[in-house]
């Protein structure tokens, strides 16, 4: 199981199974929110965020997908993810979702750029990619503290509760990024 500490208080974590009830609580939470910019729904209940978890365990195990709760002390507050890893081209696509009361404290930016530092330092990738709606103007914010170029918009290609939506394409490079690794502690 894989741990990066971010900071004092913040970590991110493999989310594994038996981490479905808090799965299910946050997005209980907080969905409302998090569907505006997803296009996944069904995660309320302990045995739709267990089938989300185990559709992320089986890709990690494949190296082809990878999920991480974001914890804050013993909270789980979001998530970081691979929705999807291609060893073969060394490209990923990045992403999250954070509840609205861990916002605004540099999380999210802290907890992509750990993200990153794995993907090129570890899995040895070349690009990743981050994609949001142009109306993500947070997601934006992290794309570009990060480092990532803004390739493009890709019209109404993200169905997002039965809406298509456009959304822009960020990417940023190996020889690009410049983080500095967190502070690892394998579990």
């Amino acid at each position: 199981m894989l741990s990066l500490q971010i900071d004092a208080d913040v970590r991110l974590t493999d989310l594994e199974p038996w981490h479905a009830e808090q799965l299910a609580g946050l997005f209980r939470a907080h969905g409302a929110d998090f569907y505006d910019w997803l296009p996944w729904e069904g995660f309320e209940d302990v045995e739709g965020a267990r089938g989300f978890i185990d559709g992320f365990t089986k890709g990690r195990g494949e190296g082809s997908r990878r999920l991480y709760g974001i914890w804050v002390g013993d909270e789980l507050v979001g998530g970081t993810l691979f929705p999807s890893i291609n060893a073969r081209s060394r490209i990923a696509e990045a992403g999250v979702f954070l509840a609205a009361s861990a916002r605004g404290r540099g999380i999210v930016t802290r907890a992509v750029a750990a993200m990153l530092d794995w993907a090129f330092t570890e899995r040895g990738l070349h690009r990743v990619e981050w994609r949001c709606a142009p109306e993500n103007l947070a997601s934006r914010r992290v794309a570009e503290r990060l480092g990532f170029t803004h390739e493009g918009t890709l019209r109404e290609v993200f169905p997002v509760r039965e809406e298509r939506q456009d959304l822009e394409v960020w990417a940023i490079l190996s020889r690009e990024w410049s983080g500095l690794p967190p502070r690892r502690v394998d579990a």
